[in-house]
C-alpha cells in the first residue's frame, strides 16, 4: 500500500492530498521521517577522554539506560547505535571473528552466536566493539589513537554493566558473561602495551592472567547452562584438544629438565619447590602438544589451558614477583610466541619476557637464556 501511495505523490507539504484522502501517514512527512530516524552517537574522541581515561558522559550511545542494559535488557530499552558502532560491528562480523580462533565451527560461533548475544546483553555487544575496534588500531596505524580510544570507551562502558550483574549472575546471563570474559581476556592480550608495565603494583598486576583465571570461576558457577548450550563447540573442541594434550609424552624435554635441577639446587623449601615442579609439569603438556602437533597447528585451548591448571600458590609467587617463578612464566612466553598468528597476540611473548629480564637479578637473568633464544630477544 505504501509503495503505490508513493507512486501517486502530489507532494504537496505538509502532508500529500493521497495519503490524506487514504488517512494515512505519508513516506516523505518530515514528522515521520523524524520518527523514523534512528538516534546516532559519537563515542568520545581522545579529547573528550579524562587523564585517567575514563570516558566524559555520552548521554546517547549504546547502553545509554544504564539500569536496563547492566541487567542485559535488549535494545528497545533506549539504546541506540549510531554509526562509529554500526562501522565497528560490522568490521567485527567480516573480520575480526575470524581472529579469535583457526576452526571454521568456532569462527561460526564468534560471528554468529556472539553477536546475537550481544543484542540481549549490552555489556557484552559493547565488548565485541572494543575488540573490533582494536583490530582496526591494529589495521589502520594512520587511525591508531582514534580507534584506541573508542576501545577504551567500549570497553569501560563494558565493565561499568557487567560488574552490576556478576554478583547474581544466573543461566539466563551466563553465557553473555562468559562470553565477555573471554573477550575481555584478548582485549587485555591485544590493548597498547607501555615497557615494563606488564608488572604493575597490586592485585591487578597480571591483568590479563588474572582474567584467563577468571574465566573457570564463571564456568564453574554456571557449568550446565554455558557448556551444554550454543555455545558447546568451544567447549567440545577444549575437551578434545585437553584429552590429546594429557596422553603427550613429555620425557624427551631437556630444557624442562634442565630447569628442574636448576630449581632443585637453589630452592631449599620442599612445598615451594613442589609448587615449581607441579607448574612445570602443566606446562610440559603444552610444549609436548607443540612439537608434536606443529606450532602452526597450535590453538588457543593448548596454550591458555596452563593458566587455567596452574595452582594458586604458584600464582602467588609470581605475584610476589619470586625470581624463580619467575623464570618459568619466561618458559611460557614461548609457548604464546605460537599464538602470534593471531593479530591481538603480536608482541606479547617479547613484551613479557622484556618485563620480567628486568624483574631478575643478574644471577638469574641467566636462567633466561634458554627462553631468550627461543624467542629471538635481546635485552
Amino acid at each position: 500500500m505504501a509503495v503505490s501511495v508513493a507512486k501517486h505523490c502530489d507532494e504537496t507539504r505538509p502532508h500529500c492530498r493521497n495519503c490524506t484522502n487514504h488517512a494515512i501517514d505519508c513516506l516523505y512527512s518530515k514528522e515521520v521521517i523524524s520518527r523514523r530516524a534512528t538516534p546516532m552517537s559519537t563515542p568520545p574522541s581522545a579529547e573528550s577522554l579524562h587523564a585517567d581515561n575514563s570516558p566524559s558522559v555520552a548521554a546517547n550511545t549504546i547502553g545509554s539506560n544504564s539500569n536496563a542494559s547492566a541487567y542485559g535488557q535488549s535494545a528497545d530499552m533506549g539504546m541506540a547505535m549510531g554509526i562509529s558502532e554500526m562501522e565497528l560491528l560490522h568490521h567485527y562480523s567480516t573480520s575480526t571473528c575470524y581472529t579469535i580462533s583457526r576452526l571454521p565451527v568456532l569462527q561460526t560461533v564468534w560471528r554468529i552466536r556472539v553477536p546475537q548475544f550481544g543484542f540481549s546483553f549490552p555489556f557484552l555487544l559493547h565488548g565485541i566493539l572494543a575488540l573490533s575496534a582494536l583490530h582496526l588500531a591494529y589495521l589502520r596505524p594512520e587511525l591508531h589513537a582514534h580507534y584506541v580510544t573508542q576501545a577504551e570507551f567500549h570497553h569501560s562502558q563494558a565493565l561499568q554493566m557487567v560488574s552490576a550483574i556478576i554478583p547474581t549472575m544466573n543461566k539466563e546471563n551466563a553465557s553473555a558473561i562468559y562470553l565477555f570474559s573471554s573477550i575481555a581476556c584478548i582485549i587485555s592480550c591485544a590493548k597498547p602495551r607501555v615497557t615494563h608495565e606488564f608488572w604493575m603494583i597490586g592485585d591487578r598486576d597480571i591483568e590479563w592472567l588474572s582474567l584467563f583465571r577468571g574465566t573457570r570461576s564463571i564456568i564453574a558457577a554456571a557449568e550446565d547452562t554455558i557448556k551444554t548450550g550454543v555455545l558447546s563447540p568451544i567447549f567440545k573442541n577444549g575437551n578434545s584438544r585437553s584429552r590429546a594434550r594429557n596422553a603427550r609424552s613429555t620425557s624427551n624435554l631437556t630444557y624442562l629438565n634442565d630447569l628442574r635441577q636448576l630449581l632443585r639446587d637453589n630452592v631449599p623449601n620442599t612445598e615451594e619447590l613442589n609448587c615449581y615442579f607441579d607448574a612445570i609439569h602443566d606446562m610440559s603438556k603444552s610444549f609436548a602438544s607443540v612439537e608434536e602437533d606443529g606450532f602452526e597447528n597450535c590453538q588457543t585451548a593448548d596454550v591458555f589451558v596452563w593458566l587455567l591448571q596452574i595452582s594458586d600458590e604458584y600464582l602467588n609467587l609470581l605475584r610476589q614477583r619470586k625470581p624463580e617463578a619467575l623464570v618459568i612464566f619466561s618458559y611460557f612466553c614461548v609457548i604464546t610466541h605460537y599464538l602470534e598468528w593471531a593479530w591481538w597476540m603480536q608482541g606479547l611473548s617479547h613484551h613479557m619476557i622484556r618485563s620480567i629480564y628486568h624483574c631478575l637479578d643478574e644471577e638469574h637473568r641467566c636462567w633466561l637464556q634458554w627462553p631468550m633464544e627461543q624467542l629471538g630477544w635481546v635485552p
